[in-house]
């Protein structure tokens, strides 16, 4: 073969290397869809088209999807702040790929207790924030985030009935037992 047609299969070898090592290259982590998990995991409620909703705790359930690839040996840190008016900052923190070794996509669970609910309501935020390696972006519009806020509020479940008349009568017959210890 003349050293002209080695010189172009050379070449194009080595763009169809190139290319394909590109393309190799890792994606980004990134979450969407949070969601809260009500009623025992039962309803899931999307925070993004609910701003402002109210949820029920003390005990609130979170579920984030995960997804983007890494670099071998490279992670990433999912750090998520809960605040609620009147409290201090509740900080969590997990390390992508999860447990060390499940690599995205994935679904991370934690849960929050609430420090300051009441049955009225108390003012809630919560900040999702991905801290990739140097050298991650995001692509604006994607849907992707790598920080979001969502803005609720929490409140205590109000008693139920019966649980206030069955509450209500062992107070009664405790006074009675009393009352009548008294009297002998």
């Amino acid at each position: 073969m003349p050293p002209f047609p080695r010189l172009i299969v050379l070449l194009a070898v080595a763009i169809v290397i190139s290319a394909g090592t590109a393309s190799a290259r890792a994606d980004s982590i990134t979450f969407s869809n949070v969601v809260a998990l009500q009623n025992n995991g039962s309803t899931r409620v999307d925070l993004l088209s609910n701003p402002g909703i109210t949820i029920i705790g003390p005990h609130i359930s979170f579920l984030i999807d995960i997804k983007g690839t890494l670099p071998a040996g490279a992670t990433s840190l999912l750090q998520i702040t809960y605040a609620e008016s009147g409290s201090a900052p509740i900080v969590q923190t997990f390390t992508i790929p999860a447990f060390g070794s499940v690599p995205p996509p994935y679904s991370q669970l934690f849960t929050i207790n609430s420090p300051g609910a009441t049955v009225n309501g108390t003012p809630a935020t919560l900040t999702i924030r991905i801290i990739n390696p140097p050298g991650f972006s995001v692509l604006p519009g994607s849907g992707d985030f790598v920080l979001q806020t969502y803005s609720f509020n929490v409140t205590q479940p109000v008693p139920e009935p019966a649980t206030m008349i069955l509450f209500g009568t062992g107070v009664v017959g405790l006074l009675t037992r009393i009352r009548h210890r008294r009297r002998h």
